[in-house]
């Protein structure tokens, strides 16, 4: 099996929770090769995984060759950048039971397409190397718009119950559907804390499949105010049980 899962939405809506959740469940099964991108420059999946240090990132390896490319003529930068999927591969950072590369900062004033151009060939460089591919990406439509994420298998959009996340969540479907290969789009919609109709007719207006409500869950907040990764969740913790379901719905426990 081979899944390149890609999680959007609006800031603040919980990719990086979700994307932990996922990747704390996958690794339970003990059955799949499992990577962990953390493709918002703010680092929040890594930081919510407990990857403390400092760690090499795909911005430090493009600054790396601009810098070095800068003092030579063009067969030396072209061979550098040759270089790039041997330097992805030694910035893999190996945890218990998966591993994890980060897009990083970059350093520079000015828009993300030179950093957003480097993940999307490490992001091709790395789709046949693991079973299971996770994407946090970063807020927005950028990395959808710039085919940074066009090869995915799953697109997993995510909002909270504002009707200004519903709305970033039709938008990012709209996009996802001309700039993604994948046709297998869904909705997930956190810190649900009442099923009430205006709630169902705001999923429904998007158009896609509700993939899942994840609750309000007291113990994700306490880990977050305390610093503590959310692997370590406890198994009762209710918002698990949703994604169990969400895994199942999209085919990672075959």
């Amino acid at each position: 099996m081979k899944k390149v899962i890609a999680i959007v939405g609006k800031g603040g809506t919980g990719k990086s929770v979700l994307s932990s959740l996922f990747i704390k469940k996958l690794v339970d099964l003990k059955k799949y090769k499992i990577l962990a991108i953390d493709a918002d420059p703010t680092r929040g999946l890594s930081r919510i995984l407990g990857i403390e240090g400092t760690v090499r990132t795909l911005e430090d390896i493009r600054n790396e060759i601009i810098n070095v490319g800068a003092t030579g003529d063009d067969d030396v930068k072209y061979a550098l950048i040759k270089t790039l999927p041997i330097k992805v591969l030694e910035i893999l950072t190996e945890q218990n039971g998966f591993s994890v590369i980060a897009m990083g900062q970059p350093k520079t004033v000015g828009c993300f397409c030179p950093a957003n151009t480097v993940l999307r060939h490490a992001i091709q460089f790395l789709l046949d190397k693991f079973d299971i591919i996770i994407i946090d990406c970063e807020a927005g439509l950028e990395q959808i718009n710039r085919k940074v994420i066009h090869d995915i298998t799953d697109l997993i959009i995510i909002t909270d119950p504002s009707k200004r996340g519903f709305e970033t969540a039709r938008s990012i479907k709209d996009m996802s559907l001309k700039f993604t290969k994948t046709k297998n789009v869904g909705l997930v919609i956190n810190r649900v804390k009442t099923h009430s109709d205006q709630l169902k007719i705001n999923a429904d207006q998007i158009g896609v499949e509700v993939y899942g409500l994840i609750p309000e869950d007291i113990n994700i907040s306490e880990f977050d105010m305390i610093g503590k990764p959310l692997l370590d969740l406890p198994s009762n913790s209710n918002s698990l049980g949703v994604i169990d379901k969400i895994l199942k719905r999209i085919n990672c426990y075959n």
